[in-house]
């Protein structure tokens, strides 16, 4: 399991109306009600299919649905389809699919339905690499979708879960038009009434939902899902300030993220609740390969061993972090263990200054790479600077904003190393975290050919074990070669009125299985 966060600690000396990954349902289930959640900015689209957009998946989650979809624990599990038939010879996936299934515009789904999604998602989808291995979909009965593969793909099923950028089931009446021109119609628990940008988006109960009897209640992106509110508007409030003030006005009731001192003083107030929702993301810093100083391997084990990672994240994320060496979740699956803790938070000077001058380094501008927009990655960027001027290092911080910080990062030249939160990779497992790693886009910018052989024998492995030993191979060839740097793991404080009840934190607002207290 995870070690306990600094926040964890801090709180646990005081008398804090805290809710962990858990909260209590025991109180009786009402209907009714508006529920207002205030989130920092706009959704960029609300075609699930098409954004990778954490904005967009906290409104998109509750109207769409997938076939397949992660449980709590991170296993694939059937959201609109009953279960997969795989082939002995890995190539074909049969799903069939739940039956009585409505989308919101009161049409019955069906196998027709759920084709056309996913050739349009191969089509347009924000992660349509997921699908690129497959030759054919095809509606192999009324209630059941058959995909046949061009070669076996033992991470498929996992890939297929993905909620990045989902493959969502719609109309297929819609799925014939380009991206950003559907109705928004899916078959979730709510459904869409309005989007005014800079304002809010508006969602609705869908009263004939079609619940997953399978399960007693909702279970990661999936389960038994009751739309008990009347409905749901996800409010833009840009400024944190401003968000917590409608929150303690009563004007809206759950906030998507607050800050960490604001979350300590809230969970002093009784007609609030405060949650954690950790571990969210990994702090990482990665270097561009392609430009010096950071070309040099020796170079980048310097700072890999100058770093005081626990001063970085304590500050970087006002107490809300783990330090944890590993390139997974500790206790998860692929948990590497020992593996790459000799090189992690090390902070030692002396020999940082000793490899500075193995790499030859003679004062070249090492540029850091940091934007407004992510307070984490601009204060860990600030802190990273000032350790490494301890050892010599002739630092320039290159402060800009978040679009013109990702235009940047795709040149070959103009910085060194840049911040980054990584969130949605990480929880998706080894493929999905290590192929932004490998290939032609790395993140830094020139192709390691050993980590890339060590990727692909990952995704071709299909045994569990001899899976884990790759990724062990892959823990020990990050740690070596340090081409990015994994600084520590951060979390994301939430909070709501006292009233709302049934909420835990997830990789996004689930608003289902949420009521008022009488």
């Amino acid at each position: 399991m995870p070690k306990i966060s600094l926040w964890r600690m801090l709180m646990a000396t005081g008398a804090a109306l805290f809710i962990g990954l858990s909260a209590s349902t025991a109180d009786a289930q009402s209907m009714g009600g508006d529920l207002i959640v205030a989130q920092a900015s706009n959704p960029p689209s609300l075609d699930a299919m098409v954004t990778t957009s954490q904005m967009s998946r906290n409104i998109t989650m509750n109207i769409y649905e997938t076939l397949y979809g992660f449980s709590d624990s991170i296993v694939p599990i059937p959201i609109l389809a009953t279960g997969v038939e795989i082939s002995e010879d890995g190539l074909t996936y049969r799903f069939p699919l739940r039956a009585g299934v409505k989308f919101h515009n009161g049409k019955e789904m069906g196998a027709e339905d759920v084709r056309a999604s996913l050739e349009r998602y191969k089509a347009i989808g924000g992660t349509a690499s997921m699908l690129a291995g497959v030759t054919s979909i095809e509606a192999s009965g009324p209630l059941e979708v058959t995909l046949t593969m061009e070669k076996p793909f033992p991470g498929f099923l996992e890939a297929f879960a993905s909620p990045r950028a989902p493959a969502v089931i719609i109309p297929a009446e819609e799925a014939g038009k380009p991206a950003n021109e559907i109705a928004v119609i899916g078959t979730g628990p709510y459904k869409f009434v309005e989007y005014v940008p800079d304002s809010h988006v508006r969602l609705e109960r869908f009263a004939d939902y079609a619940a997953d009897e399978t399960h007693a209640d909702i279970d990661g992106f999936g389960g038994k899902k009751t739309a008990y509110l009347d409905s749901v508007t996800f409010r833009v409030i840009p400024e944190p300030g401003a968000a917590v003030a409608a929150l303690e006005a009563g004007e809206v009731q759950l906030l998507e993220q607050i800050p960490v001192p604001t979350a300590r003083r809230l969970a002093g107030n009784s007609e609030m609740k405060v949650y954690e929702n950790s571990p969210w993301a990994f702090l990482v810093f990665i270097f561009n390969l392609n430009e010096a100083p950071a070309d040099n391997p020796k170079f980048r084990e310097a700072v890999q061993i100058a770093l005081n990672s626990e001063e970085i994240m304590a500050i970087a994320t006002e107490g809300l972090f783990n330090l944890y060496h590993g390139w997974m979740y500790e206790g998860t699956t692929y948990d590497a263990g020992e593996i790459g803790k000799d090189r992690y938070n090390v902070a030692d000077l002396d020999r940082a200054r000793a490899l500075l001058a193995e790499a030859g380094y003679s004062g070249q501008p090492f540029t850091i790479l940091t934007d407004t927009q992510g307070p984490e990655r601009n204060k860990a960027a600030v802190v990273i600077a000032e350790q490494l001027r301890a050892i010599g290092v002739n630092v320039v911080i290159n402060q800009v904003d978040w679009p013109t910080a990702l235009q940047i990062r795709l040149q070959d030249t103009g910085w060194s190393a840049w911040t980054l939160t990584m969130g949605i990779e990480p929880y998706l497992g080894p493929e999905a975290l290590i192929s932004t790693f490998a290939g032609p886009a790395t993140h830094f910018r020139k192709a390691d050919p050993e980590l890339d052989a060590l990727y692909a024998e990952l995704v071709d492995t299909a045994d569990l074990t001899a899976r884990k030993a790759v990724f062990a191979r892959i823990q020990q060839r990050l740690d070596t070669f340090a081409p990015v740097i994994k600084l520590g793991e951060t979390g994301l404080m939430q909070a709501s009125s006292a009233k709302v009840e049934g909420f835990r934190p997830f990789r996004f607002p689930r608003v289902y299985n949420v009521w008022f207290a009488d």
